[in-house]
């Protein structure tokens, strides 16, 4: 019986013990308080020109108040049309995309490309030119029946991606699993992303 009550005793202790060290004694200075003010950052004045490494260009900042917009009466120019990147049908509907650049250069952009749209290359030849693709359109519309989209996990449809050289230029056209030229609204879609990234 005293045995059992030494041990209680102790088992007591140790706790309280243990809840004091992870508690410490007296007040702890917190790290954020005892940071410092910083002096702001300057930039070098090397750093300030243009680089003129044909780069993207940082546009200046303009002053947008009632006195500037008062005194416009110049309509604003219509954004740029890149002449580089051409989306269009061919006479029996299918969607192509034309770029202004030759194959070899066109290759591994478009491999950079689909998979920033969220499109899973499965397997790809470089000298045929064909991306085999599995892509899943967010606006596609979704199979009907709770059963089917319970059982079936939808990873997308499975499409070829090609690419085929047209003098200086690179053509792009979407098929399906079979080769066949696809001329759905979601072949369409995707090129006109693809597009988006060569402009």
């Amino acid at each position: 019986m005293r045995y059992c009550i030494c041990c209680r005793i102790l088992i007591i202790v140790g706790f309280a013990w243990a809840l004091a060290a992870c508690g410490g004694t007296g007040p702890k200075q917190r790290d954020f308080e005892a940071a410092k003010t910083l002096p702001p950052l300057v930039v070098p004045a090397d750093l300030v020109a243009a680089s003129g490494s044909g780069g993207m260009k940082v546009p200046e900042p303009t002053r947008s108040g009632p006195a500037q917009t008062a005194t416009s009466s110049v309509p604003a120019a219509a954004p740029e049309v890149s002449s580089r990147v051409t989306l269009q049908k061919t006479g029996d509907g299918v969607p192509t995309l034309t770029v202004a650049e030759p194959v070899d250069r066109v290759w591994p952009q478009l491999g950079r490309s689909l998979r920033d749209i969220g499109a899973e290359i499965e397997k790809q030849d470089a000298q045929e030119g064909v991306y085999y693709l599995r892509y899943k359109d967010p606006d596609a519309q979704e199979e009907s029946g709770f059963v089917k989209r319970l059982f079936k996990r939808n990873k997308g449809k499975r499409y070829q991606l090609k690419l085929v050289a047209s003098g200086d230029n690179s053509i792009v056209t979407v098929h399906d699993k079979r080769g066949r030229p696809d001329k759905s609204a979601t072949s369409q879609r995707l090129l006109a992303m693809l597009g988006e990234r060569f402009k």
